[in-house]
């Protein structure tokens, strides 16, 4: 019987430093960046303050889009949540039983 090895690092491909998937990492980048930007355009601080406010906000939401909900990107998951709230029924029960 012949055996294989499977290297530790089987499930790293497709994803950066071995952690985040693609996906997630290109989500939290379109999703922190315009806080980063309009942080950097909008109020009149010291380039410190504009550093430090800019992490407050994007480091949060870009950890969140990192992870994702369920293991899924964000919009799988809002994909998802979309169709399920279009598609949802109401059930009613009356007491009847046939």
């Amino acid at each position: 019987m012949t055996e294989f090895f499977i290297p530790t690092n089987f499930e790293d491909s497709g994803k950066l430093m071995g952690i985040f998937n693609i996906r997630n990492v290109i989500e939290a980048g379109i999703l922190s960046l315009p806080f980063v930007f309009f942080t950097f355009k909008l109020i009149p601080v010291s380039l410190t303050w504009k550093i430090i406010l800019s992490a407050i906000f994007a480091i949060p939401i870009g950890g969140f889009a990192l992870i994702g909900i369920n293991d899924d990107p964000l919009t799988v998951f809002v994909r998802n949540w979309w169709r399920w709230l279009r598609n949802r029924k109401i059930l009613e029960y009356r007491g009847e039983v046939k």
